[in-house]
């Protein structure tokens, strides 16, 4: 770690120098208009300095305050912060952490919202998921079947807190699946649930 903080006031003055060269080429080419000289001058300086090193973070990726429920369900519905901690609460350990959030099948049955399955079809929710989605676009899938208690009746909340504490740069909400081997279906910064029931190729 020191020796890359040792080189990096090289790499600007290579910067500089570079935009620098750009500069003098540039007036020997029959001089520049004083725009033009202005435009390579500001390149110079943005070359010269560390912060033009700084990654830009796009609004999109932001943490959302709310997050929409919506698809094969009764009744469209928004959750902020408030209206899950309405909900009752559940505490799920992952490691050395303890999230504490509402259960993802309770909050698809509360009658805010309410699953819509197809009674056409037998046993309905098995054909059933939901894609959760984050405010930056990352999304997973959820099998209903996976977490309804009359099959597999596996844990899946939508945790509000972190040991004690807000989830901080995760977001007001985030997907946590107690059982995944892998946490690559824990959605931070959720924004969106919509639920879908599969449909059968043709249908």
């Amino acid at each position: 770690m020191k020796d890359r903080h040792l080189f990096q006031p090289t790499r600007w003055l290579c910067r500089a120098a570079a935009a620098t060269a750009v500069l003098a080429l540039s007036g020997c080419a029959g001089g520049p208009s004083a725009s033009g000289s202005a435009a390579l001058a500001a390149a110079t300086v943005a070359a010269a300095s560390p912060m033009s090193a700084t990654p830009h973070t796009s609004a999109s990726e932001g943490a959302s305050p709310s997050f929409t429920v919506s698809g094969a369900v009764a009744r469209r519905a928004t959750f902020d912060l408030a209206a899950l901690q309405a909900l009752p609460a559940v505490t799920q350990t992952v490691g050395s952490n303890s999230y504490t959030g509402v259960s993802l099948w309770a909050l698809l049955n509360d009658a805010s919202v309410g699953l819509k399955p197809d009674t056409a079809v037998r046993n309905p929710v098995l054909s059933m998921y939901a894609v959760l989605v984050g405010s930056d676009g990352y999304r997973a899938v959820v099998s209903l079947a996976e977490i309804a208690p009359e099959s597999g009746n596996r844990a899946a909340l939508v945790a509000y807190s972190l040991n004690g504490a807000p989830l901080g740069r995760n977001g007001m909400a985030r997907l946590v699946l107690p059982g995944d081997v892998k946490p690559g279906r824990s959605v931070a910064r959720l924004a969106a649930i919509e639920v879908f029931a599969a449909q059968p190729s043709g249908r």
